[in-house]
């Protein structure tokens, strides 16, 4: 079952340089702050219809990921505001209260136009 699924509208000028750390800035475009613009990936929102939790899968377009690890205000910011910190580094606890963590063997890239797609676990 599909718990979100958003799509790329924006990528900041300055979010590619984030991929060599292994993060991924989400926003909603209409929730956007200004000072955030340049490092985020922004899309057009979308409805969180279940928790994500360990286990889950998220896809960037094709690629796929597990999510290791879920902050403990993660979910609330992405139903507000579409804002969580991807972080793919497969760590079982999260760092701060707003990451998801995530491990996966494929390359970190996302374009214009691609799905951001959350799913249960199976």
């Amino acid at each position: 079952m599909k718990k979100y699924e958003v799509t790329v509208t924006n990528i900041g000028e300055m979010a590619q340089k984030f991929f060599g750390q292994k993060i991924i800035v989400l926003f909603s475009k209409k929730e956007m702050p200004l000072e955030m613009q340049d490092i985020s990936i922004m899309h057009s929102g979308g409805e969180l219809a279940e928790d994500v939790k360990t286990g889950d899968k998220l896809y960037l377009g094709s690629r796929a990921y597990i999510v290791t690890a879920v902050g403990e205000k993660a979910n609330n910011n992405l139903r507000l505001m579409g804002h969580v910190c991807l972080k793919f580094d497969g760590k079982s606890t999260s760092e701060m209260p707003g990451d998801i963590h995530l491990k996966g063997n494929e390359p970190l890239a996302i374009d214009i136009g691609e799905k951001i797609i959350i799913e249960n676990a199976q």
